[in-house]
């Protein structure tokens, strides 16, 4: 089997339920395709060619700019909302809508003001 293997000759069938087999021997009983190899490159493929970029880097840049700057937005506007002690509920169903606690509110300021610090600081271009 292994100078089967070595030079560059394999079988492809396929059996009763349509799946297609592939190995370095043939199947016992059963029709195969042979199929050699180019083992003029070591056994190595080339290497893959890098795709096209599909949208330039500037684009994305504005993109992902303009992305922060939104996110930077609703956080600022989140934490103005808790803030100013006004009944804020949870959910978005008026239905299953419930007002927030104490604790559930300073949680949601905690939130607003990491996600203000990620989209709205130094590191970000808002």
């Amino acid at each position: 089997m292994a100078a089967t293997a070595q030079d560059g000759t394999y079988y492809k069938w396929t059996d009763a339920s349509g799946t297609v087999h592939f190995s370095a021997t043939p199947p016992p009983g059963q029709k195969a395709k042979a199929l050699s190899l180019d083992t003029t490159q070591g056994g190595q493929s080339a290497p893959a060619q890098p795709l096209p970029s599909t949208q330039s880097t500037a684009d994305l840049d504005k993109a992902q700019a303009a992305y922060r700057q939104r996110s930077c937005e609703a956080a600022r506007s989140d934490l103005k909302v808790l803030e100013q002690h006004r009944m804020v509920v949870s959910g978005n169903s008026p239905d299953a809508a419930t007002k927030l606690d104490a604790e559930q509110r300073e949680q949601a300021k905690l939130r607003a003001k990491q996600r203000i610090s990620q989209f709205c600081g130094a590191g970000s271009k808002p």
